[in-house]
């Protein structure tokens, strides 16, 4: 190991051996703790603070010669729950609620130690809707599959919502993804650093649920083929689809309004903006009018048509696993009971209720339907796309999947189903081990392995009888995992005709994401 021990204070308890451990690293000499056999480094500053000057900046890194306490968690960035969903999300995603600050650019590691060859590396994004999440999410924490499974686990935390993508006129288009520019800081900080704590820069896989697997494929889509940081992703309920390429200003107009910086968008708005409190800002995008901030296209790190740079070969060429949960709908479906009224909003004139029920049973209310509709438009069309996109380009190893285990434990709200981020805590093997069945605790054993498996070699299948996967209904490549009770590695995956679930995607919902421009 590259990483001395310092301070020999060790604490011997009943099951546990802590040490106090120093990492040298471009952060600093990290102190942090080794526990059975494990290091821990949490809060690791990777970025200088982007407050004052540097906040609507592109993340500085942070370098430091001195020791650094890397023992506790870094605050979240500022959070902004949007107003429609703001209660479930909060029960859900932040609870109890998280520290925020906005200087939240902090890392995290958690590292076998004591080994004799390098390890391979996954790092996570996590979700939110690029609104919010944290790192530090108990639920995301890297213990427990680092441990099991020998690998390096790498999480941060970037900027979500106004502070992240704010789509502001008054800073340069190539400067508003600025959540992705945080992604990328922390992607180079891997590399310069994840060897002195036993991993290999070599061996990277990212992946991410949600905004975070959107992340994961806006990283191989803005990476070529010779300048990836990473040789593998794994992605969770979500893809990039078509964007549209003009950008949209009207929610920062409206917040420079609200906050009283009337000024024309330009240097002095920003300084007047840059002045407001952060308490402030957030008080505002979290209320009715607080806006929607996301990604727009700047042709650097967010590309208005993915599926043709995939097709066209300026992708990075890695190999990745993607797909989504069975029940990935159920949660934006809560209290929507009328599909006329939901399409007219969300579609306009474009999709009527009979065009969508004819994709769907008969039997199903609008509550459901929606609920379908929802995962097949968001989250299992774009599966398939990228997964077709990418082999049609000759990517090899592309594995696909749907997950539908269920266990009454995890279910958190009516008809939940395996619903959206349900099969995280079987990843992270942070489930509660008090309420959870026997299956359960295998599932997150094998689920575990699955991942780890692919980190390790993404040439090789993920579990036995994960066929690499084939577009189209002459082939049985779907992975469905974990459904029927299946949750050991052998039977984990039931193969499906590689297009059984496509058929609402190819007759409607393709059309508005695969949008050549």
């Amino acid at each position: 190991m590259l990483f001395s021990f310092a301070l020999a204070v060790a604490v011997q308890a009943s099951v546990c051996y802590a040490s106090s451990v120093s990492v040298h690293t471009t952060s600093g000499i990290l102190r942090g703790i080794e526990t059975n056999g494990l290091l821990t480094l949490k809060g690791i500053r990777f970025a200088q603070p982007p407050t004052g000057t540097l906040r609507w900046e592109p993340p500085v890194a942070f370098t430091s010669a001195t020791f650094q306490n890397a023992t506790v968690l870094g605050p979240s960035c500022v959070q902004q729950f949007p107003f429609a969903t703001a209660a479930i999300d909060q029960q859900l995603f932040n609870t109890p609620p998280a520290l925020e600050n906005e200087d939240c650019l902090f890392l995290n590691v958690w590292a076998p130690a004591q080994v004799q060859r390098k390890l391979p590396v996954l790092i996570w994004i996590y979700g939110g809707g690029f609104a919010f999440g944290t790192a530090g999410m108990s639920e995301y924490d890297g213990a427990s599959i680092a441990s099991n499974q020998n690998i390096v686990v790498v999480s941060f935390n970037y900027r979500t919502n106004i502070f992240g993508f704010p789509g502001s006129p008054d800073i340069p288009l190539t400067g508003n993804n600025l959540g992705f520019l945080d992604q990328e800081l922390a992607f180079e900080w891997v590399q310069q650093n994840i060897a002195n704590v036993g991993g290999d820069p070599k061996q990277v896989t990212i992946m991410g649920q949600s905004a975070g697997s959107e992340s994961v494929a806006a990283a191989i889509s803005r990476h070529s083929p010779s300048s990836s940081p990473f040789r593998g992703g794994i992605m969770l309920s979500a893809a990039q689809e078509s964007t549209v390429p003009t950008p949209s200003f009207a929610s920062f107009n409206d917040f420079a309004s609200a906050v009283g910086c009337s000024q024309t968008p330009g240097a002095a708005r920003l300084t007047c903006l840059r002045d407001v409190p952060a308490a402030v800002i957030r008080t505002f995008v979290n209320g009715p009018s607080g806006g929607l901030y996301v990604p727009i296209v700047d042709n650097v790190t967010f590309f208005a048509d993915p599926f043709q740079r995939i097709r066209t070969g300026l992708t990075a060429r890695v190999p990745f696993i993607i797909g989504n949960t069975e029940n990935d709908g159920s949660i934006f479906a809560l209290n929507l009971t009328n599909l006329t009224e939901y399409l007219a909003t969300n579609f306009g004139p474009f999709v009527t209720a009979d065009e969508v029920r004819a994709l769907y049973p008969s039997s199903l209310g609008d509550n459901t339907v929606i609920s379908e509709l929802t995962k097949d438009l968001v989250f299992l069309c774009p599966a398939e796309l990228w997964a077709g996109s990418a082999v049609d380009a000759g990517v090899t190893d592309i594995y696909r999947y749907t997950y539908g285990a269920v266990f009454a434990d995890l279910q958190l709200f009516p008809d939940a189903g395996a619903w959206h981020t349900s099969e995280l805590p079987e990843i992270f093997g942070t489930f509660n081990r008090s309420t959870a069945t026997q299956p359960e605790a295998e599932l997150s054993h094998t689920m575990q392995r699955l991942v780890a498996n692919f980190v390790k070699n993404p040439a090789v299948a993920p579990a036995p009888n994960w066929p690499k996967y084939v577009p189209g209904n002459r082939t049985a490549t779907l992975a469905k995992l974990a459904y029927d009770g299946n949750v050991g590695l052998g039977n984990v995956v039931q193969v499906a005709q590689s297009d059984s679930l496509d058929g609402p995607c190819d007759a409607l919902w393709n059309q508005f994401l695969d949008v050549r421009v």
